[in-house]
């Protein structure tokens, strides 16, 4: 065999580009995997803005705290996965407009929005922590709060040209509200996280997760969240939320929920949440008024519910739901793009629309990707069992 001779030169310039392939290798960065990639974390608010004012006692405002915690919550997700992007709709006391927040969280298609707050009430008393998911108004507080978030809109410049609602009109956030979400379900999901870890580790008053029209969780192409970290109009709250250990704790808190949904999410891919569950009622709050109707029209929830059972299947099964209304709509309406079988049920003083019926819930899983894809962005499944509506996983558990 002839043997090839090497020279001292060509030994040492192969030698230089394996050493500089080595360092390549060790030095790129990994792309990031999983679910959660990039996440836009948002403190609300901002220099000429500076949110609510608390009860005076303090220098410092919403603006403030709601920055501390954003930056904490950044570097604990920097240190505990480098691979994923965390981008800060300001780290200063820059003012971002609302439409400035939303389109950076669309420009860089991130997989989360989390926009923090802090909450104030004309009554000292009022406490505790909340997170909110885009969706219709159901009570008198969540129109309060939407109303005195997206009042910052106010101090845009030239805001009548960039906007196209009055943030002051209740008849405004009923409209933008019905608008469906895709991502209902995983926002459901972060947000019950959230607020478990708020309420189990820190110990703070758990006032439930929610859903409002915020402009900034409507208008986002992701799984997004508003949280109030608590009332600076509270004294032991406003305490809490201005000590350094305050904000770390919360950060904290909001770091672990993030967490749990990415290894979730990662784990499952697909999700059940049950958005009644969820979404549980809170005492001593009034329902948001809805437009009347003739009661003599309306159907009985029970008696709807039975013509379902005897027209679609019986027992437990699972729908898809499709659009949810403050006023009946004909279930021949161009709003069901052309579906012949759409039936409607009453809960809660709305109307409900689902669509579809089996007892196979991965089966329920591909009808709602469908209805999806057909044009209705916010399709979720949900449960009966007879005539009364269940929850998925007490679906699931009967069926077994």
């Amino acid at each position: 065999m002839k043997k090839i001779k090497i020279s001292n030169g060509k030994r040492i310039a192969a030698s230089f580009l394996v050493l500089a392939y080595i360092l390549f290798v060790s030095f790129t960065p990994e792309e990031p995997t999983g679910v959660v990639r990039t996440i836009i974390l948002d403190a609300g608010h901002g220099g000429k803005d500076p949110g609510n004012l608390g009860t005076g006692r303090y220098k410092t405002t919403e603006k403030d705290i709601t920055l501390d915690v954003s930056l904490k919550l950044k570097a604990y997700l920097e240190e505990e996965y480098p691979n994923i992007r965390i981008v800060l709709t300001r780290d200063d006391d820059a003012y971002p407009t609302l439409n400035d927040r939303v389109e950076l969280a669309n420009r860089n298609a991130a997989d989360l929005f989390i926009s923090i707050h802090c909450d104030a009430f004309t009554r000292p008393s009022a406490k505790g922590s909340s997170t909110f998911v885009m969706g219709m108004h159901r009570s008198e507080e969540a129109l309060r709060v939407a109303m005195k978030e997206n009042a910052s809109i106010f101090k845009e410049e030239n805001y009548e040209e960039q906007y196209s609602f009055d943030p002051n009109d209740p008849d405004t956030y009923i409209a933008m509200t019905l608008r469906q979400n895709t991502y209902l379900d995983q926002s459901l999901l972060l947000s019950s996280y959230i607020q478990e870890q708020f309420r189990e580790r820190v110990g703070r008053v758990d006032r439930g997760v929610r859903q409002a029209g915020y402009y900034v969780i409507c208008f986002t192409t992701m799984p997004s969240v508003l949280v109030e970290l608590g009332f600076l109009t509270n004294n032991e709250e406003e305490d809490f939320l201005n000590s350094d250990d305050g904000k770390v704790y919360m950060a904290s808190a909001i770091f672990r929920a993030i967490r749990d949904y990415k290894n979730k999410m990662d784990e499952a891919g697909a999700i059940i949440v049950d958005a009644e569950e969820v979404l549980k009622p809170v005492e001593h709050e009034e329902a948001i008024e809805v437009p009347a109707v003739d009661r003599a029209e309306a159907r009985d929830d029970q008696l709807w519910a039975s013509l379902i059972v005897s027209e679609k299947c019986r027992g437990v099964r699972f729908q898809v739901q499709i659009a949810t209304s403050s006023e009946p709509i004909p279930l021949k309406s161009e709003h069901f793009n052309g579906l012949s079988e759409v039936d409607e049920y009453l809960s809660n003083g709305l109307y409900k629309y689902v669509a579809g019926c089996t007892k196979d819930y991965n089966k329920a899983r591909e009808m709602q990707e469908i209805l999806r894809t057909n044009g209705f962005d916010g399709a979720f499944v949900i449960a009966f069992n007879g005539d009364q509506r269940v929850t998925l996983q007490e679906a699931l558990d009967e069926l077994r």
